[in-house]
């Protein structure tokens, strides 16, 4: 059961980090103004339902990770975090 939640928390951040970077290159947020873990949730007056949706994924998976992590539960975590902000900016 750890291993499959495990498993189930790298797969939701590795899909909203991909998917941020995926949807960003297709032109899905265009002009974003506010970002958060470098998805872009907003525009002007508007929100992207997709950026809210990949944030969920992303902060879920992140918020998981620690709790199934066996060993270096902290440095994982960073580690995670620290990807999933820089990874987009990198692409």
């Amino acid at each position: 059961m750890k291993k499959k939640m495990l498993t189930l928390s790298i797969l939701l951040m590795v899909g909203g980090v991909f998917g941020n970077i995926l949807f960003d290159r297709l032109g899905y947020f265009p002009n974003a103004d506010f970002q958060i873990l470098s998805i872009p949730i907003a525009a002007g007056a508007h929100y992207f339902n997709l950026g809210l949706v990949l944030l969920a994924m992303t902060i879920v998976g992140l918020v998981l990770l620690p709790w199934f992590l066996e060993k270096k539960q902290f440095s994982k975590t960073v580690l995670s975090l620290v990807l999933i902000i820089w990874l987009p900016y990198a692409v």
